[in-house]
């Protein structure tokens, strides 16, 4: 605790500098992992195991870019210091938001469309259309992880139609919210990254 206000009493009083040192240390990249982790495993062990809810195209789609960032942290893990892990990590990790953050804001207009009849209004009016669903995924690069990880990527449910929801917003929403705050925490480190960087060929 000590140290996060620390921390924060660094960043008021020099940004650029902090954020320079933060994003070259291993615990911030920790967090992220650590976040898709969370992410990851509430999808497959609380939605698909203990709520029974059978994951949908997009849903797969949200859990390969959450995959993405994963694997982007631990690649920067491995030197958070080195130049080209680096690139590499920030690049699989933004493709991963960029990714995931188009495939979750299809999956919140494919809810509004199956709930169109509770809310009193037909397709044309929720302004969706039908739900595109299929139970045959198409991964960037060809990849089948639908055969090679059906558990995890082989889609059985319908997009959209999921009944669960917190405080008011279901799960494509909260998807929305975490990679907003993916974005968030991504944008400064990658920014202070390549100040650094910059200034490092001066």
């Amino acid at each position: 605790m000590n140290n996060l206000k620390q921390w924060f009493s660094n960043l008021q009083a020099s940004p650029l500098q902090t954020l320079e040192s933060t994003q070259e240390a291993r615990a911030v990249w920790i967090v992220m992992v650590a976040a898709c982790v969370f992410l990851l495993g509430s999808a497959m062990g609380f939605f698909q195991v203990f709520l029974e809810m059978d994951p949908c195209e997009n849903c797969v789609y949200i859990r390969f870019s959450q995959f993405c960032i994963l694997i982007a942290g631990l690649i920067i893990l491995i030197s958070p210091t080195s130049t080209l892990l680096k690139i590499i990590g920030l690049a699989l990790a933004w493709y991963g938001i960029i990714y995931g953050l188009d495939k979750a804001i299809i999956l919140a207009g494919q809810h509004v469309s199956s709930h169109a009849a509770d809310a009193g209004l037909d397709l044309f009016q929720s302004g969706q259309g039908a739900n595109a669903c299929s139970l045959e995924p198409t991964f960037p690069l060809g990849l089948p992880l639908h055969e090679w990880l059906p558990f995890e990527f082989a889609p059985s449910g319908i997009c959209g139609e999921d009944d669960w929801s917190l405080l008011g917003l279901n799960m494509a929403q909260y998807c929305i919210i975490s990679y907003a705050i993916f974005i968030l925490c991504a944008l400064p480190l990658t920014v202070a990254f390549i100040t650094k960087t910059l200034k490092s060929y001066q």
